[in-house]
Order: C-alpha cells, then sequence, then structure tokens
C-alpha cells in the first residue's frame, strides 16, 4: 500500500510531538542549576586564575574561567551575584541566561562584570557538553580544523638584545618545532610623552633581524602593549616592515580607534587588538572604522564562549581573522581551543601559560602539544577538569 507524504509525516510527528515535549521538559528539569561557587587556583608562578564551578541538581559539573588581571576579589564577588541569579534555571538556556546577566548588571557594566559572566557562561558548555556527551566544539557548528596553529609567547628569555643572540635563541625555537612567536621588545613602558627612545628603535631592529635571517619563514609577532603615541608607533612601523612581521599588537593604546585606523591604513603589516574589548557590542566600532585586522578576543573577559563566537561571525563578514588572547589558565584554554576550531576565520592562537606539568592533570587525557599546534579535545564538555585534590592544593582563599 502506498503511504502519502501528508500521511507518513501525520504518521511521524503527531504520536512523537507529547514525547519529544516530555523528554524535554524532563531534561530541562533534570538539568536545574544548583550553584554557581568560584574558586582561585595558583598553578606554578602565575598570577591568580579566577574560575567557576557551576553545579547542577542531578550532580554535573562545569568549570569556567574569567581571569582578568589584576581584578580577583570583584570578580568573584560578581560570580557569586550572578549565581544568585541563576539559580533553579535549567543549563540549557546559555543565550538567555548570557543576556539576563548582561541585562540585569548592565548598570555595573566593565571589566568585572564581564570577566564573572565568561567564567558561567563556560561552565554552562561545559555542562551541556557533558551531558549530551559530546566535545563543546560539536554543540557550536563542528569542526573547521583539526588541529590548531599557535605561536609561542615569551620564549626568548632574558638574552642579549643582539641579532646574534635572538637569531641563536631563533633557531634553537625552531628545533623544538615553534614556527611562530610573539615578545614584546620594548621594554618598560616610556614615560607620560609615550615617546619610544631612538637607542630602544635601533636595538629592536637588530633583534628583529636576528630572527628573521635565522628563520624566513618563521612568523614573528610584535607586541607593543599600547605604550606609544603616534609619532613612535609610526617610526616602529616603518622599522618593521622590511621584516615583514606577521602582526603588530596594540602599538597605540587600543581605546583610540581611530587613531589605530590611521596607523593600519598606513601599512601593510596587520595590526592586531582586542583583547580589552568585552563582548560583541564594543567590537562594533572597531570593525566600521577597519582598525584592525587581526582581532584577538580572550574567552575568559569578553563574555566567554557565547560572545566570542558572535565576535568571530562579525569579523568574518569584515573579511577579518581572529588570533584568540590566551595568557590565562587552563580553562580558558581549553574555551578557547573549541571556539577556534569550529570558527572559519580562526588564524592562530597564543600559547599563554601552558608550560606546566599541571596541564597533563586538567585535560582529560593528556596535554598533547607541540610549539606549532595543537590537537582539538574530544573528550565531553571542555575536557578539562579541576579534582577536589587539584582544587585543595592549588586554591587561594577569597574573601
Amino acid at each position: 500500500m502506498r503511504i502519502t507524504r501528508r500521511e507518513l509525516l501525520r504518521t511521524a510527528t503527531l504520536p512523537l510531538a507529547p514525547a519529544l515535549a516530555d523528554a524535554a521538559a524532563a531534561d530541562a528539569a533534570r538539568l536545574k542549576i544548583r550553584s554557581v561557587e568560584p574558586y582561585v587556583i595558583r598553578i606554578g608562578n602565575r598570577r591568580d586564575i579566577v574560575c567557576a564551578r557551576v553545579e547542577t541538581e542531578d550532580g554535573i559539573h562545569g568549570w569556567g574561567e574569567g581571569t582578568t588581571p589584576p581584578t580577583v576579589d570583584a570578580v568573584v564577588a560578581q560570580i557569586r551575584s550572578l549565581g544568585k541569579l541563576l539559580a533553579g534555571q535549567s543549563a540549557w538556556d546559555i543565550e538567555r541566561h548570557w543576556r539576563r546577566m548582561y541585562i540585569t548588571e548592565e548598570n555595573t557594566l566593565g571589566g568585572t562584570l564581564y570577566a564573572a559572566i565568561s567564567a558561567i557562561d563556560i561552565a554552562l558548555w561545559d555542562i551541556v557538553g557533558k551531558k549530551l556527551n559530546v566535545p563543546v566544539y560539536k554543540l557550536l557548528g563542528g569542526k573547521v580544523r583539526d588541529t590548531l596553529r599557535i605561536y609561542a609567547s615569551y620564549r626568548w628569555g632574558n638574552i642579549p638584545r643582539t641579532a646574534e643572540a635572538y637569531h641563536r635563541r631563533t633557531k634553537e625555537l625552531m628545533a623544538e618545532g615553534a614556527t611562530a612567536g610573539k615578545w614584546d621588545p620594548f621594554g618598560a613602558y616610556p614615560g607620560p610623552d609615550r615617546q619610544l627612545p631612538t637607542a630602544t628603535l635601533n636595538e629592536v631592529r637588530e633583534m628583529v633581524r636576528g630572527i628573521r635571517e635565522a628563520g624566513p619563514a618563521f612568523d614573528i609577532c610584535v607586541e607593543a602593549h599600547g605604550k606609544f603615541n603616534m609619532a613612535s608607533a609610526g617610526r616602529i612601523i616603518k622599522m618593521l616592515e622590511p621584516f615583514d612581521p606577521f602582526f603588530l599588537e596594540e602599538p597605540v593604546p587600543p581605546e583610540d580607534v581611530d587613531a589605530m585606523a590611521a596607523l593600519q591604513r598606513a601599512t601593510n603589516i596587520p595590526i592586531a587588538t582586542g583583547e580589552g574589548l568585552q563582548s560583541h557590542f564594543n567590537y562594533r566600532e572597531l570593525f566600521a572604522r577597519q582598525a584592525a585586522r587581526i582581532i584577538q578576543p580572550d574567552a575568559a573577559r569578553t563574555g566567554g564562549i557565547t560572545a566570542m563566537k558572535k565576535i568571530a561571525a562579525m569579523a568574518d563578514a569584515n573579511y577579518v581573522v581572529v588570533a584568540p588572547h590566551n595568557p590565562n589558565g587552563p580553562i580558558c584554554t581549553a574555551a578557547s581551543m573549541h571556539f577556534a576550531a569550529s570558527v572559519p576565520n580562526f588564524l592562530i592562537m597564543e600559547e599563554g601559560n601552558t608550560n606546566t606539568r599541571e596541564y597533563n592533570d586538567i585535560f582529560v587525557g593528556g596535554w598533547r602539544a607541540t610549539l606549532a599546534e595543537w590537537p582539538v579535545p574530544e573528550a565531553p564538555g571542555l575536557g578539562v577538569d579541576l579534582t577536589p585534590a587539584f582544587v585543595k592544593d592549588h586554591q587561594v582563599k577569597q574573601l
């Protein structure tokens, strides 16, 4: 007997609809948020890492991170405040909770709030991934890539500021597998005039020359930490151009979008910025002014994975690539990895402070990384966990 498409649809969907609705309601009930607890931990000699542990009534827990140095106590207090807001709510509703946290506390907009939102948002993605028994990247649209390119961070160390020393050290890094690296060669912050001394400019020229001669294909990432005025930034750009750096990060303070846009228009060196911008709302002007060719959102500061995906989509619409800022802790690293795996316009990621044995205990299945690339975590959720024993050994007591 031939069954029509209409009959097939009617018989296939009607009996299942109540069952699906009941199952969805049951899942929501089982995934209610029971507690949101802040933790501050220290790994090695690094600064404090601010985390949130969110647990549901059925015992599934997730970890998130909201590290935004040097603020610690204020973020901890904000996590506690937002936790009261979310108690009893369904952990499934991540977008709804992001908006509610943002709107409820918008009178306190700033780094503290966004760091707290980041910590809770990341933890909720971790919970949902564990609930569904899939890695977070599958919830974000799946993989665009299997491995993530990284750049080595600040691995030149305390060596002489000469071309020869930087040539030798770069050869060593390349032998260890590095294909790109970043450091700030400019030293201490200048005086109130933000002027770079000519002597320092000449030193940096030699250092960069040493790196380039050691590795003609090595990608040189130069950090300036927003230290300079327009005059000095222009001189830095002119000095760097013959060495074809991969990017120049924040040659002027990032709050002046017009100044950064003027510098970007004056050079083919990609200018990178964005580590201090919170949420997709604050990236709008940067894209509108075409002030940077590489953006660097920080998963622990800008609003978590939810905000990172929106920022990446905005960047993609403006033909801008993404290089996540990642100097924080292991949970931020894991969240950034899942994000990076899932977006088409990912470029490269900061290695950050990952050269520590504790990462092998935190990442499920161990920490398998090189100085060139990282594999995407495949364990459910973020693929990380801080055991009670680990927390006890590394926790910093807070008020």
